[in-house]
């Protein structure tokens, strides 16, 4: 279930988003003009009084986000599987806009025959493919998640941004 997100502008300040997780709590960021924000933390979404509130400078702010994001440390589960693969990896690998990709079907990118990579799942914001199929479609902004060796994920990279060396298709 998508989170709800309210963004308001704040003429001479800067932009406050408010949002309501699952717990029922409220949750406002208000990022000033000068990088600066400003977090409150209600306990529940009808307070008045936050129960935190947390001032941090741009690049405070920065780190925290990664940090909540994932950046730091992948989930334990992720962690799990990969070490069931051995020596294979997963990679989530964002396609970048106007990519050469986009449009493209998995069968048309041909990834497995040109990095010797295979693309299991493509992840969007509208609707994610599990199992990703030869006819499954790559659009700009998709994230594709894929299986391989740690040194062939730069070759999706380099597919996705810059296309094939060569346009001729690949046979097989």
């Amino acid at each position: 279930m998508p989170l709800e997100l309210k963004e308001t502008r704040l003429p001479g300040v800067g932009v406050k988003w408010t949002m309501t997780p699952a717990s029922g709590s409220r949750v406002t960021v208000i990022q000033h003009n000068d990088g600066e924000r400003e977090v409150y933390v209600h306990r529940r979404a009808r307070d008045e009084e936050p129960a935190v509130v947390l001032e941090l400078h741009d690049d405070e702010a920065r780190q925290l986000g990664a940090l909540l994001g994932g950046a730091y440390e992948r989930p334990k589960i992720v962690e799990e599987l990969e070490m069931a693969l051995g020596e294979f990896q997963i990679e989530w690998i964002k396609v970048p806009n106007g990519s050469w990709a986009n449009g493209r079907t998995l069968a048309e990118l041909a990834f497995r025959k040109r990095t010797s990579v295979t693309v299991i799942a493509i992840l969007r914001e509208s609707e994610s493919i599990a199992g990703a199929q030869p006819d499954d479609v790559i659009l700009d902004g998709d994230t594709i998640v894929v299986v391989g060796k740690a040194g062939q994920f730069g070759q999706v990279r380099r597919l996705l941004t810059n296309g094939p060396d060569d346009e001729a298709e690949p046979e097989g």
